[in-house]
Order: structure tokens, then sequence, then C-alpha cells
């Protein structure tokens, strides 16, 4: 057990640090495992290893070669409406808010937790999330995930499913549960998987199975009103260029509800701080009803700095902590909460990293994960 940390205002820790092994650890192990392969010296060498980093809190060392980072010189809206009264204006005249992410900026996931904030007094009840685990109807009730056996849980669980494992998505779950929201998992699960299906098919199938499940559950309860937060496309009401028709496309065809469709995703770095823009050239009209343009983003000691707008404290790491080689994960999580529950911070750090936690005033438990460094092949 290593000793406990500095602590910072109206952050406080209680008893020694846990130090684990990755392998001992069911639930997270393919998420850590995708960690090890990653080369600390040269972490970005890869694009497909973004959404682990983000995953485990180093958006800041994905920042300069992500496309969601980089800023696109989208046009602001003639009027400039505030962003949240103009969201609420509208979603006052649907049933259905959709909106996007990306999978590599957890400012995203922060801007949906204050959607959803704004959103439960008009009404909206239940959350819908790409990213929660699907179960088929027959699994035996000891299978199902936590959000489905244990609903009064405050917290996501890492086996509620793989992008939730990020702390910023663990908020919004938090932040969802506390305001009394349904959660529910859409996700398509294809049965029957064609071995030859191109690329195309095998979106068309999904984005159909999505569109359905969330019909199904449209028709099922009189009322509802859904707060669906996606990733990328999905949100599209038009084709894209190459004709694909994308989920909330499908589902307005299906309900005969026009959403209220929001991209988080087509424009970055317009201006200071956070506004409505117009659709780049690039994008057909009508693809998305709003645009959220997010300034760029800015981190201090490895941390974006959007959560300490949002309350959270920067925490320093105490140098004992951090590996000899390879990544370790630090987690920090509410003294109350078992180590299954996502934790309110988690973040990789390496040898030689001057890395803090992001938390909000409270009492926490530490725990370090060390990650060993996955074998390479020689040059």
């Amino acid at each position: 057990m290593a000793r406990e940390p500095q602590q910072a205002r109206n952050v406080l820790f209680a008893g020694p640090v846990e130090r684990v092994a990755a392998t001992s650890l069911t639930e997270l192990s393919s998420r850590l495992e995708q960690l090890a392969a990653i080369d600390p010296s040269n972490p970005a060498s890869d694009a497909g290893t973004r959404q682990t980093l983000s995953l485990f809190g180093r958006e800041d060392l994905i920042a300069a070669t992500s496309a969601y980072y980089k800023p696109n010189g989208c046009a602001p809206l003639k009027t400039a409406p505030d962003v949240l009264p103009e969201i609420e204006r509208r979603a006052r005249q649907t049933s259905i808010v959709i909106v996007t992410e990306s999978h590599e900026r957890s400012e995203h996931r922060g801007f949906s937790t204050e959607l959803a904030t704004r959103l439960r007094p008009l009404g909206y009840n239940t959350l819908a999330l790409e990213a929660l685990s699907p179960s088929m109807p027959d699994t035996p009730a000891q299978y199902l995930p936590s959000f489905v056996q244990h609903p009064a849980l405050k917290y996501f669980e890492d086996g509620d499913g793989h992008y939730l494992s990020e702390a910023g998505y663990g908020r919004l779950g938090r932040r969802a549960k506390k305001l009394g929201y349904h959660l529910l998992a859409y996700e398509f699960i294809d049965e029957h998987p064609a071995a030859d299906a191109t690329m195309e098919q095998r979106i068309a199938a999904r984005e159909e199975g999505e569109a359905r499940n969330l019909a199904t559950y449209v028709h099922d309860h009189t009322g509802a009103k859904l707060l669906i937060h996606v990733g990328y496309a999905h949100a599209a009401e038009v084709p894209g260029a190459d004709g694909t028709q994308w989920m909330a496309a499908r589902l307005k065809k299906k309900t005969g509800i026009d959403p209220l469709t929001i991209s988080q995703t087509a424009c970055s770095g317009g201006g200071g701080a956070v506004r409505l823009s117009a659709l780049p050239a690039d994008v057909p009209q009508g693809t998305f009803d709003l645009v959220v343009d997010h300034p760029n983003a800015h981190f201090v000691r490895g941390r974006p700095v959007w959560r300490q707008r949002a309350g959270d404290r920067v925490v320093r790491i105490p140098q004992r902590l951090y590996p000899a080689r390879g990544w370790c994960v630090v987690e920090a999580r509410p003294v109350d909460e078992p180590t299954a529950s996502v934790p309110m911070d988690r973040v990789a750090i390496r040898a030689g990293d001057d890395v803090a936690l992001m938390l909000p005033p409270g009492r926490y438990r530490l725990r370090v994960i060390d990650v060993e460094p996955a074998p390479r092949s020689p040059a």
C-alpha cells in the first residue's frame, strides 16, 4: 500500500492508496490491454489509440492529431442565440432530442450532462445512450448489466458499456441517475450477420436496428420524452454524400416525430466560448438542426480545462505513484463506493509525466492500477 497523497482544497482522501495489477480486473481487461499496447514514448503514433487515450483521461496526448480538436472555421449563426436557452426553446416543440459526441473528446459528454439537466424540467425522462451494453430479451437476470439489475445505484459500473468507463461519461450517468432519468440501451445486436455483407450493408443494418429499437420504446411508452446521446453521424437527418441513411432519419420516419438534432462534432474552435454555428459548407443542409461549436481545448497538467470550469479541483499526483516503465492508471472514487463503480476520475500516467487528478470537492479513496507493457515486436 502506498501512502496517502497530498490533498487539494476541499478534496479529501481517506485511507491508504490501493495498488493492484491490471490482470486482476476482469471488467476493465480489454481496455487495459489496449492501453498496455500503446508505446508510452510515442502514444499518438497510431490513430487507433486516440479513443483509448481519451477513455483513460489523456486527451492532451491526442489533441494535436485528432480532427475533433482542430478548429475548422465554422461561421457563427447570424442571430447568435444563447446555446442552452435556444436548445430548451426548440426541445419544447418535440419529444426527442438527439445530441452527438466524439469518442475522443470528453467535453462533449460534459455538455450533454448540462443538457440533460436543462431538459429534465421540460419532461424529458429517458436518456438513451449508444454506449450502454444491450442485452438479448432472454438473457438470464444474473447476466444483465448493472444498470439494468440495480437501477437505484447512483453510478455506472465498468461492465455497463465500453465508453462509460471514461470519467466524463461516468459523470453523465451519475447526473442522469440523480435526476431520475430512465436509462435506455438501444444498440443493435445482429443475431445473424451475413458473412459476406459489405461495410455499407453492415452500417445500414445497424442504423435500422437502432432506429427500430428506439421506435419500439417510443411506441410502448406513451408520453416518454427522449434525450438520445450518440456518436458522430447517427444524428444526421438527411443522407450523407454516399447515400447513407443514419439512425435519426430512420427514427423520424418510423415515429413521425421530428427530432431536435444537435451536432457537437461538425464544428470546433469557432470562438472563445461555446456557441451555435452554421453547418460547414461540405455538410448537406438539414443534416442537423443545431451545431454546438466548442472553443479550442486547453489543458492544465495534462487535463482538460473544461473540467475546472465545471467545478473540479486540480489535484497533484505524487511522484511515488508513477510507474518506472509503461503505464499505470490512477482512480479516485467517493469513499462510500465499491471499486466496481466508474470512478469520479481515472487517468493514465507514465514516468516523467506531471499529470493531475480532476475532482469536485468531496472525500475519495485512491486506487492505482499497474499496467504491464505489452510485448513488442522487434523493429
